[in-house]
């Protein structure tokens, strides 16, 4: 089974478990369950997370649990069901949520099915890119503001002496705690191009903000 993404959502696939009774073996067909599910990594993203994990031989589907308690309850309805690879994006993760996930693996045969026991749990916050980037130039300084990120826990602060496609080399601030930034390195007439990142509590970096060019100035010296 590919390692190729999968998308779905609540509204399409919840509840629609075909033999949620099955849960954890598989009793009272003649199949035997798949072995759990083990390796199951999530990767926040902006607006959804990232869910891979190791194929389960004998598995035919997979059905992805969600929660936004500490644990996972399986008895619930799955978020999605009949996913047929070893990967899912839950495209319906709202950014600044913090989404415990875990996956089981199914047996399907002439309309019988076997669950298998869950993997282990996955957490995942999605958090959006900064928005909003805005610049001040001052004498040896530019001062910096942004919008706020939804599931931002800090934010790094990229500069460079060119236009850049993104977030490129190594940040000139790292765990910036407000939505501002004061760069006080900054040389009279040089031109800076600046770009955001969102850091989210887990350490995972966002999309880079959108880019803003200044350049600091000294005020011209008093006429006699």
């Amino acid at each position: 089974m590919a390692g190729c993404s999968a998308t779905g959502t609540n509204e399409e696939n919840a509840g629609g478990d075909d033999g949620g009774g099955d849960g954890g073996g598989g009793s009272g067909t003649g199949l035997s369950a798949p072995a759990a599910p083990s390796g199951l990594a999530a990767t926040p993203q902006d607006g959804d997370a990232q869910l891979s994990w190791e194929a389960s031989e004998g598995a035919d589907t997979y059905r992805v649990y969600r929660s936004t308690s500490s644990e996972v309850d399986t008895s619930s309805s799955p978020l999605d069901t009949g996913i047929d690879q070893s990967s899912y994006t839950d495209e319906t993760a709202e950014n600044g949520t913090e989404y415990v996930y875990a996956v089981s693996a199914v047996a399907s045969e002439d309309g019988e099915s076997a669950e298998s026991g869950t993997s282990g749990e996955a957490e995942a916050i999605p958090f959006a890119a900064p928005s909003g980037l805005a610049g001040t130039s001052q004498d040896l300084e530019v001062a910096l503001s942004w919008e706020a990120a939804a599931g931002a826990d800090t934010y790094n602060v990229y500069r460079s002496t060119s236009s850049t496609d993104g977030a490129e080399g190594e940040p000139l601030a790292t765990g910036v705690a407000e939505a501002s930034y004061a760069d006080t390195t900054a040389e009279n007439g040089t031109k800076y191009y600046y770009r955001v990142t969102s850091v989210n509590p887990s350490g995972a970096e966002s999309d880079a903000s959108s880019e803003v060019e200044k350049t600091p100035f000294s005020d011209p010296p008093d006429r006699p």
